[in-house]
């Protein structure tokens, strides 16, 4: 559990699935003006899960293009909103050495509290996938302490070939999900908005929906966040306990 909410009038802006390279590049500089034009005098900004094409461990945060987003971050943060990561599937060795020196929080693989007066559930979402065999199988792997530790220890060259690889294979994974239509298991939504969720927020899946009344639940609802572009930004925005999604720049 988090800790208090801001009050509940307070913005909120939520989004996922930047997929930011270690160079510095046109994404990089449009991020940047995301984060000065939409989440500038926001109560928090919660990043929810793929903020980086790929990370293996805390040296990446030398990187130009790494390291000009968490600077762009840190002066979110110091500018008075809180700004709380969590990791997805290309970046779950994120942990809280990496980001401590930002002053920003590490959500965790999951985070549940109070927003805007909901009780919410925030998740990148891939977990949520039941018939994805292959990545549950690689984050266990890779997500052991042993091996996660190895990870992070690995000099700088040898750590950008295994985030190359681990990057195309993603990819490929990417395009196997849309074949496959692989989808969030219903079962686990269920099951999450039955123990008192009101808002479930995810992304990984690139398209931006919203449900209410989610599974046929009165008062439930999803949030499906898009991918974030060079050129759009998909986001969600939470104000007095309404949420809706939207985009940067504006249609």
């Amino acid at each position: 559990m988090s800790p208090a909410e801001p009050a509940v009038d307070r913005r909120i802006v939520l989004c996922s699935d930047w997929h930011l390279p270690p160079q510095q590049t046109e994404q990089t500089a449009f991020f940047e003006r995301f984060v000065d034009a939409v989440c500038r005098d926001a109560a928090r900004l919660f990043v929810v899960g793929d903020l980086f094409r790929a990370w293996v461990g805390p040296k990446h945060a030398v990187r130009p293009g790494h390291a000009a987003v968490l600077d762009a971050l840190r002066r979110l943060a110091g500018s008075g909103t809180a700004v709380t990561v969590l990791r997805g599937n290309r970046d779950f060795l994120l942990d809280r050495r990496a980001l401590d020196p930002f002053e920003l929080e590490l959500g965790g693989d999951a985070w549940r509290g109070e927003l805007g007066g909901k009780t919410a559930f925030l998740s990148h979402g891939d977990e949520l996938c039941e018939d994805d065999r292959l990545h549950k199988f690689l984050r266990a792997v890779t997500g052991h302490p042993p091996v996660s530790s190895m990870a992070k220890r690995m000099p700088l060259c040898a750590a950008d070939g295994v985030a190359g690889f681990y990057r195309w294979l993603s990819d490929r994974r990417r395009a196997r999900r849309k074949t496959r239509r692989l989808q969030p298991s219903d079962r686990k939504l269920r099951a999450e908005f039955e123990r008192g969720t009101d808002l479930i927020v995810i992304g990984h899946w690139h398209e931006a929906e919203m449900r209410r009344g989610a599974l046929g639940l009165a008062g439930k609802t999803l949030v499906r966040l898009g991918e974030c572009t060079e050129s759009r930004a998909s986001y969600a925005e939470l104000v007095g306990g309404s949420v809706e999604l939207k985009s940067f720049p504006g249609l």
